[in-house]
């Protein structure tokens, strides 16, 4: 019996000494949204490339806090436009981080995801494509339709790991800001 509980006592004492032995593995990459606080658009008129609108949405807070301060968005009716995504940034970095680098990296974990209201107000058809042919979202066309007021809406789904499959329904939001757009001909 003693040699039993002797035997028992050294696996005991083997097994812990080569766990505590074992080197800890890295965890897994995780892939955190984002912070970003300011995303800026571009709309270039396709009929007259000097006709150019500039938005841009800034929370310097980033979630909670102060209230975003969202530029309007004023097109022309009727009109088609090329789109493009110009400028993505955390600014609580100091210098402000480019996170618009960062999507087209990892391009096949991005969408942007354009909402209009109401929906004939404009239409985005996305033009760039990931490395698995499925849109990001940082270019495209936008084309309006009747004068009218509503608004658009653009989110950014962070998709890691496979999530993505074209569609906004996987992953995490990392940014949505609701632009007001007006659909009028200038004065």
């Amino acid at each position: 019996m003693k040699n039993k509980f002797k035997f028992l006592a050294f696996a005991v004492l083997l097994i812990g000494s080569i766990s505590a032995c074992k080197k800890d593995e890295p965890l897994p990459d995780v892939n955190e949204d984002e912070l970003i606080t300011t995303v800026t658009l571009r709309f270039t008129n396709t009929a007259n490339p000097s006709d150019v609108v500039t938005v841009t949405a800034r929370d310097v807070d980033g979630d909670g806090g102060n209230a975003p301060v969202i530029g309007p968005l004023n097109l022309r009716p009727n009109t088609s436009y090329n789109l493009s995504v110009s400028q993505i940034l955390d600014e609580t970095e100091n210098p402000a981080e480019d996170i618009r680098e960062e999507i087209v990296e990892e391009d096949d974990e991005h969408l942007l995801v354009y909402t209009a209201t109401p929906s004939n107000l404009i239409t985005v058809n996305i033009t760039d494509r990931d490395r698995n042919n499925l849109p990001v979202g940082l270019a495209g066309t936008a084309t309006t339709g009747a004068a009218g007021t509503g608004t658009l809406t653009v989110t950014l789904r962070h998709q890691p790991n496979g999530l993505k499959n074209g569609t906004a329904t996987p992953g995490s939001t990392d940014f949505e800001f609701t632009f007001p757009l007006t659909v009028v001909n200038p004065s």
